[in-house]
């Protein structure tokens, strides 16, 4: 995702969806073009395909754990697509 532009949050959920943000908008919609159904390798070596869709609002009520004041008072727009590992399974302990 980092190739896609700045990235300034990510988020891994348990179901194997995440957020990404981005601080700038033409980063976010480059990401959308160039990495959804793209493959992704995982720290741990696991393949898989991420699909990247742009955030409708919808998501962000249990996805965040962190205060968007200090981000807003940054001036940093927040732009979040989000990517899911589609045909990779996790395996929760």
């Amino acid at each position: 995702m980092r190739e896609a532009g700045d990235v300034c949050y990510t988020d891994v959920l348990r179901d194997g969806t995440g957020i990404v943000e981005y601080g700038r908008y033409e980063d976010m919609k480059y990401a959308l073009r160039k990495l959804d159904d793209t493959k992704f390798k995982s720290h741990e070596g696991e393949t898989s395909y991420i699909r990247v869709k742009e955030d409708n609002g919808e998501s962000r009520a249990h996805s965040r754990s962190r205060s968007p004041v200090g981000r807003a008072s940054r001036g940093s727009p927040q732009y979040s697509p989000s990517y899911s590992n589609s045909g990779s399974h996790s395996h929760s302990p």
